[in-house]
């Protein structure tokens, strides 16, 4: 792969796959001395820039109504694609993790905004690590998931509190049972929309946008590093205090929503 000018990091995951193949099967053959370089470097992301607004809000023009709602949560609240639809479809974000959210006839609708919306944990981590935390749906985005929900309540779905947020469609989907959308195809929503918009960025750009504006927010004394970094998942104060209160002050909760708004 080397002499195949595979980048470093690329090549590095084939050894950690290889590593872990043999040591389930109990046989080591010291792989780790085995050297590769540039391990951490990604070449392909040196120039990679956040999309501006305007492209943001071509890439929603042109996705599906699905779609919006995927980009709108990674762009606005910071999500990971893996939190809508794991890698095998057995568990995603679901209406109950939005605060507020209820169901009515038409559709749902939202009691308050920004919303909390937490991403709980579970065995096949809908967080990188494994823990809980939460960030915010902002009022576009609810806008976004009522046309969505709507459409597919039209469509004979039975929506409940257990309903995923994002649901598969008839294009299909590796889902190994119900309805939810593995993280494949809801990246696939995203790359879909960005061709069409004629733009060239990973769909994993939309959560280095909101990190971007995160980034100003706090430059501009806005937001705190602290805030930011536990509405993103990241390890830090807040989510130590979050982790082991299992839940914040409703005060602070309310500092963070206005702030956010």
């Amino acid at each position: 792969m080397g002499k195949e000018n595979k980048a470093g990091s690329y090549i590095a995951r084939f050894k950690k796959v290889i590593n872990s193949w043999l040591a389930f099967h109990g046989i080591d053959l010291n792989l780790e001395t085995v050297k590769i370089i540039g391990t951490s470097t990604s070449p392909t992301l040196v120039d990679e820039r956040p999309p501006s607004k305007e492209e943001v809000d071509m890439m929603l023009r042109n996705a599906s109504v699905r779609g919006r709602v995927i980009i709108s949560l990674m762009a606005f609240s910071g999500l990971r694609p893996e939190s809508l639809g794991n890698y095998d479809g057995s568990d995603a974000l679901r209406l109950k993790d939005i605060e507020g959210v209820n169901i009515t006839e038409n559709g749902i609708d939202f009691s308050i905004l920004p919303a909390v919306l937490r991403i709980r944990q579970s065995k096949v981590q809908l967080s990188k690590k494994g823990h809980s935390y939460f960030t915010f749906v902002t009022e576009q985005s609810s806008k976004y998931i009522k046309d969505y929900i709507t459409q597919r309540m039209r469509n004979g779905e039975t929506i409940t509190m257990e309903s995923p947020i994002i649901s598969k469609d008839t294009r299909g989907s590796n889902s190994k049972e119900g309805n939810i959308l593995a993280t494949a195809f809801v990246l696939r929503d995203i790359r879909d929309a960005i061709e069409k918009s004629g733009l060239k960025f990973r769909p994993y750009a939309l959560r280095v946008y909101w990190a971007s504006a995160m980034d100003v927010a706090e430059g501009k004394g806005i937001a705190s590093h602290n805030w930011r970094e536990f509405w993103v998942g990241h390890v830090g104060d807040i989510l130590a205090r979050y982790s082991t209160n299992k839940k914040l002050a409703q005060e602070m909760i309310e500092e963070m929503r206005e702030t956010y708004r």
